[in-house]
Parts: structure tokens; C-alpha cells; sequence
């Protein structure tokens, strides 16, 4: 069972757009949210000259990229001039300053395969082999990516999803749609596989297919009638991902079912 847990943010400078200094109760790390505008208002924080855990985030592109240092402050310069498409900088640190450069590095590597089942895509093109950690420390390090995870997610970025989180699976099936789903974060996430058929409704195209063509191309095999989706897409929500599965305006509640065949409306509401 989940325990009741406290997360708190500091504001710096007294607003949302500026830097943000996140913790939770019963934790041993902090996060550091800095908008890219902002790198230069951290330059004298001692703490992020330490060993860290960090992601690099796109929320328009739903894009990431995760990395570990023994500097960030002076890792940060080198992705400010190399890497272009990010625009939100997270760091994760000790409150006590007990991570090492090992440690950071099997946080990397978590990190990147929990960020496999997440619903933003990652500019890690491959899982970085796990290093050698003392059995002692392993529950330790697990705890500090549970507690990131829980911090991304209160952002708004979904990319390290729990397994518990993405137990249930959703179906939608429609002329030849065969479309598998689940709730990540706040976002319902259409999963890579899924078969969405072509044709469409001629009401909804007006407002939707331009989106559902920029989603075939980019993120699509096609197939003639169908398309098949090779990587996860994050919709809005059910209502959404609804839509641009069948090519209609749809009611979400009972468009997608579970796998025992009952409607979101069945299952959630009334279940």
C-alpha cells in the first residue's frame, strides 16, 4: 500500500517560471528544476557541484534525455552549447552529499531502462550497462529512483513510470483499429503495436487529421489500410486517443474496455 508522502517546492525568486527546488518527506534527495533561461541563477549553488542524476526535457517534443555527472553545473555548460533541443534542466542530488560517481552511474542506468515503459520518448539510444554496487546500497539507490520518479511525474513528465502504474491495459477495437492503451502520469498513452486504421469521419478530420498524419509519419509503419505505431504516442487524454484511433468523435467511456471486455464506464465508474 502506498504511505501519505509531503512534497515540498521553494521558489527561489518567488515564481513558478524560475528556478524550483523540490523534496519529499522521508527522502534522502532534492530536486532542481531550471528552466534553461535560467542555468545562469545556479552558477553559485554549491550543492549542484556534487555527483547527480539529471534529465533534460522537452515538454512540446515530450522528449528527454538522461544523464549522470560528478559536476552538473559543469556538465550543464556543455549541453547548453551541444544539445538544442531541451529547454528544462532537472537535477536530482543527495541532501547529504553521499552519492558517488558509481552511484550516479547505476541511477543512469535505472533511469534509462524504466524510461523504456515511460511515455516520453528519450535521446538515450541505449541502456548503459549497470556497474558494480555493494548489495547494501541497492535498496538505497532503488528508493532515489522510486522518489524521482514520484518528482518527474508531479512535473508533468512521465518518464520514469512505475510498473504498478501501467498495470491496466485499455482495448480499442474498431473496424480494422486494434489499439492497446494505458494511463501514464496524466497522460493515456497509446502503446507502440497498436493498428489504427485509415479511414476517418469527415466532422472530425476537420479539427484531428492533421495531428493523426504528423503522428503516422513520425512515429508509423504503413501498412496500406493501417498503420502500425513503432513507438508509444501520449495523448491528452482517453477521449483523445479515442479519436484518433477509430477516426470519429467518440465517448471514451465506452470506446475503450479492459481486458475482461468491460467499458471504461463499467470498470471505473460503476466497477
Amino acid at each position: 500500500m502506498n504511505q501519505p508522502k509531503l512534497i515540498q517546492t521553494y521558489l527561489p525568486d518567488g515564481t513558478l517560471e524560475g528556478v524550483r527546488i523540490i523534496e519529499i518527506s522521508d527522502s534522502q534527495v532534492k530536486a532542481f528544476v531550471i528552466p534553461r533561461l535560467h542555468l545562469g541563477n545556479v552558477k553559485s549553488r554549491s550543492e549542484l557541484s556534487q555527483a547527480s542524476l539529471y534529465f533534460l526535457v522537452s515538454a512540446e517534443e515530450s522528449l528527454c534525455y538522461i544523464g549522470e555527472t560528478e559536476n552538473f553545473l559543469h556538465r550543464m555548460r556543455d549541453h547548453d552549447q551541444k544539445k538544442q533541443f531541451w529547454d528544462v534542466a532537472v537535477a536530482i542530488i543527495s541532501t547529504t552529499n553521499n552519492l558517488g560517481k558509481t552511484d550516479v552511474r547505476y541511477l543512469e542506468s535505472l533511469a534509462v531502462e524504466r524510461a523504456q515503459s515511460g511515455s516520453m520518448k528519450t535521446e538515450n539510444k541505449t541502456v548503459p550497462v549497470k556497474n558494480n554496487i555493494h548489495e547494501f546500497n541497492l535498496h538505497i539507490l532503488q528508493k532515489i529512483i522510486d522518489d524521482t520518479g514520484l518528482i518527474l511525474t508531479s512535473l508533468g513528465y512521465d518518464i520514469l513510470t512505475r510498473a504498478e502504474q501501467t498495470e491496466d491495459t485499455w482495448y480499442c477495437t474498431a473496424k480494422k483499429t486494434n489499439a492497446k492503451a494505458q494511463f501514464r502520469g496524466d497522460k493515456f498513452v497509446i502503446l507502440e503495436g497498436s493498428v489504427i486504421d485509415k479511414s476517418y469521419a469527415p466532422s472530425w478530420a476537420q479539427k484531428s487529421l492533421a495531428e493523426r498524419e504528423e503522428i503516422f509519419t513520425k512515429y508509423g509503419r504503413d501498412l496500406g489500410d493501417v498503420v502500425e505505431l513503432t513507438e508509444n504516442v501520449a495523448m491528452k487524454s482517453p477521449n483523445h486517443a479515442g479519436g484518433f484511433a477509430t477516426g470519429h468523435n467518440v465517448n471514451a467511456w465506452v470506446t475503450w474496455k479492459d481486458k475482461n471486455g468491460r467499458t471504461m464506464d463499467e470498470a471505473m465508474r460503476k466497477g
